[in-house]
Protein backbone atom coordinates (compact mmCIF):
# COMPACT_ATOMS: atom_id res chain seq x y z
CA UNK A 1 0.00 0.00 0.00
CA UNK A 2 1.27 3.45 -0.86
CA UNK A 3 1.23 6.28 1.60
CA UNK A 4 1.32 9.99 0.93
CA UNK A 5 2.42 12.83 3.15
CA UNK A 6 0.83 16.12 2.15
CA UNK A 7 1.37 19.51 3.71
CA UNK A 8 -1.77 21.63 3.60
CA UNK A 9 -1.32 25.25 4.62
CA UNK A 10 -3.57 28.26 4.92
CA UNK A 11 -3.37 30.07 1.58
CA UNK A 12 -3.04 26.93 -0.57
CA UNK A 13 -5.47 26.72 -3.48
CA UNK A 14 -7.98 23.89 -3.81
CA UNK A 15 -10.55 23.04 -6.47
CA UNK A 16 -14.07 22.72 -5.07
CA UNK A 17 -17.58 22.46 -6.44
CA UNK A 18 -19.53 19.66 -8.02
CA UNK A 19 -17.08 19.30 -10.91
CA UNK A 20 -14.01 20.52 -8.97
CA UNK A 21 -13.71 23.50 -11.31
CA UNK A 22 -13.79 26.43 -8.84
CA UNK A 23 -10.40 27.38 -7.41
CA UNK A 24 -10.50 28.87 -3.91
CA UNK A 25 -7.88 29.56 -1.21
CA UNK A 26 -7.84 27.84 2.19
CA UNK A 27 -8.68 30.37 4.91
CA UNK A 28 -8.35 28.04 7.91
CA UNK A 29 -8.07 24.44 9.08
CA UNK A 30 -10.22 22.92 11.83
CA UNK A 31 -11.07 19.51 13.27
CA UNK A 32 -14.70 18.38 13.36
CA UNK A 33 -16.45 16.49 16.16
CA UNK A 34 -15.18 13.17 14.76
CA UNK A 35 -11.56 14.32 14.76
CA UNK A 36 -11.42 14.65 10.98
CA UNK A 37 -9.68 17.64 9.36
CA UNK A 38 -11.93 20.27 7.79
CA UNK A 39 -10.72 23.18 5.65
CA UNK A 40 -12.40 26.56 5.69
CA UNK A 41 -12.64 28.22 2.29
CA UNK A 42 -14.45 31.24 0.92
CA UNK A 43 -17.05 28.73 -0.32
CA UNK A 44 -17.66 27.25 3.14
CA UNK A 45 -16.40 24.29 5.17
CA UNK A 46 -15.15 21.26 3.22
CA UNK A 47 -13.87 17.87 4.29
CA UNK A 48 -10.16 17.85 3.63
CA UNK A 49 -10.15 15.24 0.88
CA UNK A 50 -13.50 15.87 -0.73
CA UNK A 51 -11.69 18.32 -2.98
CA UNK A 52 -8.64 18.19 -5.24
CA UNK A 53 -5.53 19.92 -3.95
CA UNK A 54 -4.11 22.16 -6.68
CA UNK A 55 -0.46 21.65 -5.79
CA UNK A 56 -0.87 17.88 -6.28
CA UNK A 57 -2.44 18.12 -9.71
CA UNK A 58 -0.07 17.46 -12.63
CA UNK A 59 -0.71 20.86 -14.21
CA UNK A 60 -2.22 21.19 -17.63
CA UNK A 61 -1.63 17.55 -18.57
CA UNK A 62 -4.64 15.34 -19.19
CA UNK A 63 -4.84 11.89 -17.56
CA UNK A 64 -4.16 10.30 -20.96
CA UNK A 65 -0.96 12.36 -21.37
CA UNK A 66 0.21 11.32 -17.91
CA UNK A 67 -0.35 7.61 -18.66
CA UNK A 68 1.48 7.88 -22.01
CA UNK A 69 4.40 9.62 -20.31
CA UNK A 70 4.61 6.85 -17.68
CA UNK A 71 4.61 4.18 -20.41
CA UNK A 72 7.41 5.97 -22.32
CA UNK A 73 9.51 6.25 -19.16
CA UNK A 74 8.97 2.55 -18.41
CA UNK A 75 10.10 1.58 -21.95
CA UNK A 76 13.20 3.80 -21.68
CA UNK A 77 14.12 2.21 -18.37
CA UNK A 78 13.75 -1.30 -19.81
CA UNK A 79 15.93 -0.37 -22.79
CA UNK A 80 18.62 1.02 -20.48
CA UNK A 81 18.48 -2.01 -18.18
CA UNK A 82 18.70 -4.63 -20.90
CA UNK A 83 22.27 -5.24 -21.99
CA UNK A 84 22.63 -7.26 -25.16
CA UNK A 85 26.34 -8.10 -24.72
CA UNK A 86 27.62 -5.69 -27.37
CA UNK A 87 30.11 -2.97 -26.55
Amino acid sequence: MKSYKIEINVGDLVNVGRFRNVETPIKGIEVDENGQPVILTSKGKKKLFSCRVVKLSPGSKTPRQILLEKKKNKKKKRAEDSWNGML
